[in-house]
C-alpha cells in the first residue's frame, strides 16, 4: 500500500499542477467554467466518502479497495482528452470517478493502519506513510516540468499515464487474494512472552 500510495499521489500532484494552466491555455475556459469542472472531483470524493463502508461490506476491504480502484483510476485517461463543448464532460466524467476512488482508499487505507497498527506505533507509521504518500513536491515539479518542456496536454497524458495503471502495484500484492486486510497484528514473541 505505501509503494501503491506513493506512485500515484506523485502522479496525481504532477497532473494537478499543470491542470489549470492546460484548462485556460490548451482547452481555453474561463475561470468560472475552470472552477465549475474542478469541482467534479470533490463531488467524486464526496460520493466516495458516502460509499466506502458499503464497498468494504459487500466485497471486503481488500477486495473492495482492489476493484474499486481497479474501476475508477483508468478514467483519469478522460482529463488530457479534453476539448471546449461537449468535450468538457471528459473531463468532469473523468476528475468524479477519480474522486470517487481516491477518497474510498484514503478511507480504507487510514481504517486498516488504526485498526491493525498497535496504538503505540500509530503515530509513527501514519507519519512514515504520510512522508512517503504524500510526495506533493516531487510530484509537483515533474508535473510543472513536463509542462514546460513538453507542453500541457503532453504533461498531462504522461502523469495521469502513470495513475491509471497505478492500481497494478495492490493487484501484484498479497492483497488479490485476500477478501479482507488484517484486522489485528501479530504481537512480537517479546510481547507475547510478557
Amino acid at each position: 500500500m505505501a509503494a501503491w500510495g506513493a506512485v500515484i499521489n506523485m502522479a496525481l500532484m504532477g497532473y494537478q499542477a499543470v491542470q489549470v494552466v492546460f484548462l485556460v491555455r490548451t482547452v481555453g475556459l474561463n475561470p468560472a467554467m475552470v472552477g465549475l469542472l474542478l469541482t467534479s472531483g470533490s463531488a467524486g470524493g464526496i460520493v466516495g466518502s458516502l460509499i466506502a463502508t458499503r464497498v468494504s461490506r459487500r466485497f471486503g476491504t481488500a477486495r473492495g479497495l482492489l476493484l474499486l480502484q481497479g474501476a475508477t483510476a483508468p478514467f483519469v485517461l478522460l482529463l488530457p482528452m479534453t476539448t471546449a463543448g461537449p468535450g468538457l464532460l471528459l473531463f468532469a466524467t473523468g476528475a468524479f470517478l477519480v474522486g470517487i476512488g481516491v477518497s474510498v482508499a484514503n478511507i480504507v487505507v487510514g481504517s486498516f493502519r488504526q485498526i491493525y497498527c498497535p496504538p503505540h506505533m500509530l503515530g509513527r507509521v501514519v507519519a512514515t506513510a504520510m512522508m512517503i504518500n504524500h510526495n506533493i513536491p516531487l510530484g509537483s515539479l515533474l508535473g510543472g516540468m513536463l509542462g514546460d518542456a513538453v507542453g500541457y496536454r503532453p504533461a498531462m497524458w504522461i502523469m495521469t499515464g502513470i495513475v491509471a495503471p497505478s492500481w497494478l502495484i495492490l493487484a501484484a500484492s498479497p492483497m488479490r487474494r485476500e477478501r479482507d486486510l488484517p484486522q489485528t497484528h501479530k504481537p512480537e514473541q517479546a510481547h507475547a512472552k510478557s
